[in-house]
């Protein structure tokens, strides 16, 4: 095994930044510092700000492919695609047909060592995640999205088919049951989910009180109506979708993640990929979606994507929502929104011209959101589901999308502009319908330090372990430093990290952080690391068949701690985090 605290000969000119947070960041690699000869360079007065830099990015598409009846096409060469950016076609670097099983998944580790590696047993492996939105769905309509994926659980899934459940609730994202082949064990733990009334708070005496001012208002007609997306809303279903992507980007191959929701807290523009807000154009003014009834109960045309705006409020949103897609991308998840409204049908009042203005209006907001829900899919490869009350059979259709696929990819660009690129796959052959992403961000250089700075904020507040990059933990002993113990640990990238970049001299840049919380949630102890060196090619082979070891020190009182373990691969943008528990003895 290489370490990094031990190995001195295998190491060339190495960089250590450390992020003061409440104390000092002790001396990484100490022994390696003092060596001198190896021209090891330390920052303690002034360290250089983190450098992100990325290899050549491969853009990777997996493509679905269905003849007339909707049943896969098998068979195809790399010869029958052609893949377009922004209207150019691109020459395709990797091709694969990929036929997933549906074997199990499990996680890795063993006794004392704490990991977020997955074992799958297969190189792609199927998995579907189910997502009960609660924020963006109405309380009564909670129970019937429960309703059918119960019913699709207890007769239609595969006993071989790995399906997580999570749940998107006003306080982020919670996960009801890791993957399991098991659908006793999904139904059992879906019972037990409660509805939610939309909104951040959960279910409370005021929150069903402004349910019912709310059903009030659909009857009466004489009150503004909800504005269909807020911020709020906005943050925690993106914050969500990433936390998705990163718990489960370690598992290979295709993945549909199934958003049972009602609405969408914001709308797309499906020419840039722009994060916008309806709003309503009409005799001459601007109104925001939710207003404009006249006297009379009259509403404005339904809004559509040539008819809206972005606001300035949600413009501070798009570093969030490209990086959201761009995470999506990466774990090749494909999304396929499907309306827990089931068959919505309006009713024309014969008579009250209010009734036919609330059912106008209901149904100008039911369009806007089946045009979101289109576009969010089409940007991920997957397929939306609306209107139909059959949602069990939209449920196994997004399965079976993961379960024969072709996988493309390309090399973007070194000179790629930032911001939205459309992709295009076509089928030289007539006749079968292609399904994949339309497109992916490109983030700009100036903002990539923002970007890594985000992803280090959300790994550190996730309530689940990110996969993208394997590591594990473990523990190895304690000294007395005071009224305090010094823990060491020793936290492990397995060969298949790929954390080295062979193609650049073997360089590896890491950020390494660490929280330490009691009980009570407080900071015990806390440290970031920058870690950025060129492994000699004696260490790269070691590396390449044993691993890579980190050691360090947590300081803390005798007592029980809850330590998070965040690692951000700067190269890739991949993040691993690993939970580990620790009870130190007076």
């Amino acid at each position: 095994m290489f370490t990094l605290n031990g190995a001195v000969p295998l190491l060339t000119p190495l960089l250590v930044t450390g992020v003061p947070m409440n104390r000092l960041v002790r001396a990484l690699l100490g022994g390696l510092l003092a060596c001198g000869p190896l021209g090891f360079i330390s920052a303690a007065q002034n360290p250089p700000a983190a450098t992100f830099t990325a290899r050549s990015e491969l853009v990777t598409v997996p493509v679905v492919v269905n003849d007339k009846s909707g049943a896969h096409v098998n068979g195809l060469t790399k010869d029958d695609f052609e893949v377009q950016e922004n209207g150019k076609t691109r020459p395709i670097a990797i091709f694969e047909e990929v036929r997933a099983p549906g074997n199990r998944i499990a996680r890795a580790g063993q006794p004392g060592i704490y990991t977020n590696a997955i074992t799958t047993g297969a190189k792609a492996q199927r998995l579907t995640i189910f997502a009960l939105d609660m924020v963006n769905t109405p309380f009564l309509d909670q129970g019937y999205a429960r309703r059918q994926l119960l019913r699709y659980l207890a007769n239609r899934l595969d006993s071989q088919e790995p399906t997580a459940l999570v749940a998107i609730s006003g306080g982020g994202i919670r996960i009801l049951h890791d993957f399991t082949s098991d659908p006793s064990v999904l139904v059992a733990a879906l019972k037990k989910v409660t509805g939610e009334l939309p909104g951040v708070g959960g279910l409370d005496a005021r929150a069903v009180a402004d349910e019912a001012a709310t059903l009030d208002t659909l009857v009466s007609g004489t009150q503004p109506l909800a504005m269909l997306a807020s911020r709020q809303a906005i943050l925690v279903t993106l914050e969500s979708f990433q936390h998705i992507a990163e718990s489960f980007a370690g598992v290979p191959g295709r993945k549909s993640l199934i958003w049972a929701t009602a609405s969408f807290p914001f709308g797309l523009d499906p020419v840039t990929g722009t994060i916008l807000e309806p709003r309503v154009f009409y005799a001459g003014a601007t109104h925001d979606a939710g207003t404009g009834m006249d006297r009379m109960g009259n509403l404005p045309p339904p809004p559509s994507s040539t008819n809206i705006r972005s606001s300035e409020e949600l413009k501070s949103l798009e570093p969030l929502y490209q990086r959201t897609f761009q995470m999506l991308a990466d774990a090749q998840i494909s999304v396929y929104p499907v309306d827990a409204r089931g068959l919505v049908v309006f009713f024309p009042g014969p008579d009250v011209s209010r009734i036919q203005g609330l059912t106008s209006f209901n149904q100008a907001l039911f369009e806007a959101s089946r045009e979101t829900m289109v576009g969010f899919a089409e940007m991920t490869g997957g397929r939306a589901f609306y209107n139909r009350n059959d949602l069990d059979v939209a449920f196994r259709r997004a399965v079976d999308d993961s379960a024969s696929y072709y996988m493309l990819g390309y090399y973007l660009d070194k000179n790629a502009k930032p911001g939205w690129h459309k992709l295009k796959v076509k089928l030289r052959k007539s006749g079968e319908q292609v399904r994949a992403r339309n497109g992916f961000f490109v983030t700009p250089s100036d903002r990539q330090k923002d970007s890594g700075k985000m992803d280090l904020q959300m790994a550190l507040s996730s309530p689940t372990d990110y996969t993208g990059l394997p590591l594990s933990v473990r523990w190895e002993g304690a000294q007395p430093a005071g009224s305090k113990k010094k823990v060491h640990f020793a936290l492990t990238f397995p060969p298949d990290s790929n954390i080295v970049d062979t193609s650049a001299n073997n360089h590896v840049n890491l950020e390494v952080l660490l929280v330490a919380r009691n009980p009570v949630g407080r900071p015990a102890d806390q440290f970031a690391q920058h870690l950025e060196t060129n492994l000699k090619p004696d260490g790269a082979q070691t590396f390449a068949k044993e691993g890579l070891n980190y050691g360090n020190d947590v300081m803390v009182p005798p007592g029980e701690y809850s330590v998070r373990f965040v690692v951000r691969d700067n190269l890739t943008g991949r993040l691993g985090t690993v939970t580990a528990p620790l009870r130190v003895s007076p």
